[in-house]
């Protein structure tokens, strides 16, 4: 009997980036969908159901922010997690105000996405909770 797998979102506009994290959170037991823009991003998560959303803070189309506010007017239960190179200029208030459940610093805390993410949709889990 197959288990079913997480599906997570994934919006970053680096094709590199997106390869990688899809195929590391595949590796994983992660399903995963990714999307180049904020629009397309803000799309899939209007239609479909996620376990977890990924941000990108710089997105050629709107703010990671911003989408993750959008996100917010129609779905405040799904976790969302910032995941950006500009993690250190990043106001942690102001990301949870948007409604992030964390935020990590890519490439440095790639290593340590899954384990985040099984804390956030998992609550057996004893991964970390990354605030």
């Amino acid at each position: 009997m197959n288990e079913v797998q997480p599906a997570i979102l994934f919006v970053d506009d680096t094709a590199d980036t997106r390869e990688l994290i899809e195929f590391s959170l595949r590796q994983d037991g992660f399903q995963v969908t990714t999307a180049q823009t904020g629009d397309d991003g803000l799309a899939l998560a209007q239609a479909n159901s996620y376990a977890l959303i990924i941000l990108d803070i710089g997105l050629p189309d709107r703010d990671g922010l911003e989408l993750c506010r959008e996100i917010r007017r129609f779905d405040d239960q799904t976790p969302i997690l910032l995941y950006t190179a500009f993690a250190d200029l990043l106001d942690r208030e102001e990301a949870k105000t948007a409604g992030a459940q964390g935020c990590l610093r890519k490439p440095e805390d790639t290593a340590r996405l899954a384990s985040v993410i099984h804390s956030l949709i998992d609550p057996q889990h004893n991964g970390e909770r990354q605030t």
